[in-house]
């Protein structure tokens, strides 16, 4: 098994702090589950759940045998359309995520490399042949990989 690359660290860190995302610490929302792009989905798992996938990763700029990048994710977060106020669950969960990643807080409190001012989210709601809604949020977090 390789060594993990610093992307697949910040990656990791990043499904760990989403899946602080409870009622319990604060949050509205009630994550089941926070899922990586390896992960095995169940058929039907409880809502409402994480996604997390890298999207894109694009070199910034370089220095010897180092490289800042920027890793941008997407975050979709799937809700049954059972939901009872499916706009208001949506926009819920955006803020959640952010809050959870710091937005807007001191350094110490964000989430490290996350990039405050270019965030974007995307809103499917269930068709009638749909079971779910869900919300897709994008976010870009800067990182240095080394090459040696």
């Amino acid at each position: 098994m390789p060594t993990p690359t610093k992307a697949t660290k910040v990656g990791a860190s990043l499904r760990a702090c989403l899946e602080t995302i409870t009622q319990q610490n604060g949050y509205q929302t009630q994550l089941a589950a926070v899922y990586g792009p390896a992960d095995k989905v169940r058929e039907k798992p409880p809502t409402p759940y994480a996604l997390v996938r890298p999207s894109a990763d694009n070199r910034t700029g370089a220095a010897m045998q180092q490289a800042t990048r920027v890793r941008m994710f997407e975050i979709e977060v799937v809700f049954s359309k059972a939901v009872e106020d499916p706009e208001a669950a949506l926009d819920a969960v955006h803020v959640d995520i952010l809050r959870a990643l710091g937005f807007g807080r001191d350094n110490d409190r964000k989430f490290a490399g996350l990039i405050e001012d270019d965030d974007e989210a995307t809103f499917r709601y269930a068709a009638e042949n749909e079971t779910t809604h869900s919300i897709t949020i994008s976010v870009g977090v800067l990182y240095v990989e080394s090459y040696n």
